[in-house]
């Protein structure tokens, strides 16, 4: 993995729990972790076949430089089109340092209905 391989824009947001007018609770991601630059691909056949001892399998796959402050209770969103255009939200389901090098982390997610 090079840097030129990162040609996608991501923001990871943190849940901020919020009050609504009934007094309800809801969780809202509003908050910024970071925005970072990733290479963003569907999983291929086998990744999915070797994913499918998670919860839930992943749609995508993430590699980013390493950060140790990407969870699984984030939600990501990547940027597309002018404008500052975004796709759906995805669920962080996995963070994997998978060259244990702590240089490039690998991140699955999910899209969010």
């Amino acid at each position: 993995m090079t840097s030129g391989e990162l040609r996608e824009q991501v923001t990871f947001y943190e849940p901020t729990a919020t009050t609504d007018t009934l007094r309800g609770q809801a969780v809202a991601y509003t908050v910024v972790v970071a925005t970072v630059w990733a290479r963003w691909r569907g999983l291929t056949s086998r990744e999915m076949l070797l994913a499918q001892a998670m919860d839930v399998v992943p749609q995508y796959r993430l590699t980013i430089r390493y950060r140790d402050d990407i969870t699984t209770k984030l939600r990501v969103q990547r940027h597309t089109g002018p404008l500052g255009a975004h796709d759906r939200m995805c669920q962080v389901v996995g963070v994997t340092d998978s060259e244990g090098t702590r240089d490039w982390l690998d991140v699955d997610v999910v899209e969010v209905l």
